[in-house]
């Protein structure tokens, strides 16, 4: 199991590939230092 990020720990860096066909890597994508991250999986 991963770890838990504690308090001032970097977010691990993630790649994920878009719908267009780019790549976004997070945090290196994201315009500022705070942002959310939401993942929808859809309807199944």
């Amino acid at each position: 199991m991963a770890e838990m990020l504690q308090q001032g720990d970097r977010f691990p860096t993630l790649t994920f590939n878009l719908l267009d066909g780019s790549a976004m890597t997070v945090p290196d994508a994201l315009p500022s230092r705070y942002a959310a991250i939401i993942f929808y999986r859809g309807h199944w």
